[in-house]
């Protein structure tokens, strides 16, 4: 029979855990044994603070014990939680296989499009200048027609200087 090699890691794993919450727990019962002292600041601002100070009041607090209706509507936010984390984790891997299956069928298309083409159907390269000079790449737009240009004699003044007859 083989060891399993998990098998240690979970056994480490349970044994970190485990010295976690001892750490944990004695900081919390450190925590609750600890005093509050409630002090005046600068602006005559309130201040609670675990040092003692000057002219401050200690504070008996005692810890109680825990709503078990609250604990109860904690583990269900908590289990909310999970659930909507699993969920969304899901949607983001559904997410990128579509990204993923998308990406590969644009591969294969375009591998199907260069492969219709033969050696004789490879466009001249000639074909493919574009010289801003020559105008557009694009079809032009259609212009309205011109207004028809009405036959009224023309005009013109004579070269200078103007002599005006007089009569």
């Amino acid at each position: 029979m083989t060891a399993n090699p998990m098998h240690g890691r979970s056994k480490r794993a349970a044994a970190m855990i485990a010295a976690g919450a001892l750490v944990l727990a004695t900081g919390a019962a450190d925590a609750a044994t600890a005093s509050i002292y409630k002090c005046l600041g600068a602006n005559l601002a309130v201040i609670y603070t675990d040092q003692p100070c000057k002219g401050g009041e200690k504070l008996d607090i005692r810890a109680g014990e825990a709503d078990p209706a609250a604990v109860a509507q904690l583990q269900r936010a908590r289990d909310q939680l999970d659930w909507s984390a699993a969920v969304r984790i899901a949607e983001e891997r559904r997410a990128a296989a579509q990204r993923d299956l998308a990406a590969l069928a644009r591969r294969e298309r375009d591998e199907d499009r260069s492969a219709e083409y033969g050696p004789d159907d490879v466009p001249s390269p000639y074909a493919l200048l574009w010289y801003p000079g020559f105008g557009s790449m694009h079809p032009p737009h259609p212009r309205p027609p011109h207004p028809p240009r009405t036959a009224a004699p023309r005009s013109f003044a004579p070269n200078p200087p103007y002599v005006v007859p007089r009569s």
